[in-house]
């Protein structure tokens, strides 16, 4: 399939799922669901007062993810570089990645308080693992034969990480970012709905017990339209290295159909 199909799926979509969600509330009616209609109008006049929260939770988000980035891939990276230490910590993160994570809130929730340093914390402890992993993987996969050639052309450890590690980990890398920034991102929307009295996610529980849904439908408008906008983004950087590194379209369904097959 072409660029352009590809494009067309990805601008037509958002305009099936608002089809969609007024066929859901034709469907189910007030007061369980409110038309995109409705919610439109509760943004544009809620616009103002949610201006505050909307700020708060990306500068959280930002920062929080800030902190995953660069302390999941040093910490990847490190580790990945001995296939003992990958051997041995891989197992430990996969089965702390699996864990359901907000079972633990309390705890940061009694070490931090109502602070925004606790909604960090327990942001960058939803999204640290997938940099982890995936940054962890993709040195310990680098081929053998770049190191070969880095050891023929005698460069040093800061010359090898710079013109072969990081060029060669860089795609895997990228999208490792995807996924923590979604799940810092999912972190910090329940961290405020538990235990907040700014956000997004605490304007989210303060509308859920005044039942109303056009509003919390609105909310839950810009919640999306962040985490589209930076998937985007993600998306975009994603595409940009594998054309960087020569991965053709055709390579880029082959490996598709194989993770779906696994």
């Amino acid at each position: 399939m072409s660029n352009t199909w590809h494009s067309v799926g990805r601008y037509t979509l958002p305009v099936g799922l608002f089809i969609l969600w007024e066929a859901l509330y034709l469907l189910v009616k007030e007061p369980a669901m409110a038309s995109p209609w409705q919610s439109i109008v509760a943004l544009v006049n809620n616009a103002g007062e949610w201006l505050t929260d909307i700020g708060i939770t990306l500068t959280a988000l930002l920062v929080s993810f800030a902190i995953c980035a660069v302390m999941g891939t040093i910490f990847g990276f490190f580790v990945g570089l001995s296939s003992f230490w990958t051997q041995t910590i891989h197992p430990i993160l996969l089965a702390l990645y699996s864990i359901p994570k907000v079972t633990l809130y309390p705890v940061f929730l009694l070490v931090f308080g109502l602070t925004v340093e606790g909604r960090i914390a327990f942001s960058v402890f939803h999204g640290i693992f997938p940099i982890c992993i995936i940054c962890m993987e993709a040195t310990r996969m680098i081929p053998k034969t770049y190191l070969k050639l880095a050891t023929a052309y005698q460069m040093s450890f800061v010359q090898k990480v710079r013109y072969i590690i990081i060029p060669a980990i860089l795609p895997q890398l990228v999208v490792g970012l995807r996924m923590g920034f979604s799940l810092c991102f999912l972190g910090l929307i329940l961290s405020e709905m538990f235990a907040s009295y700014k956000g997004l996610g605490y304007r989210l529980t303060h509308y859920m017990a005044l039942n109303q849904t056009s509003a919390i439908l609105a909310l839950f408008l810009i919640v999306i339209f962040l985490a589209f906008f930076f998937t985007f983004i993600f998306l975009l950087w994603q595409e940009r290295m594998e054309r960087k590194i020569g991965k053709t379209e055709r390579m880029i369904e082959a490996d598709s159909r194989g993770q779906d097959r696994s």
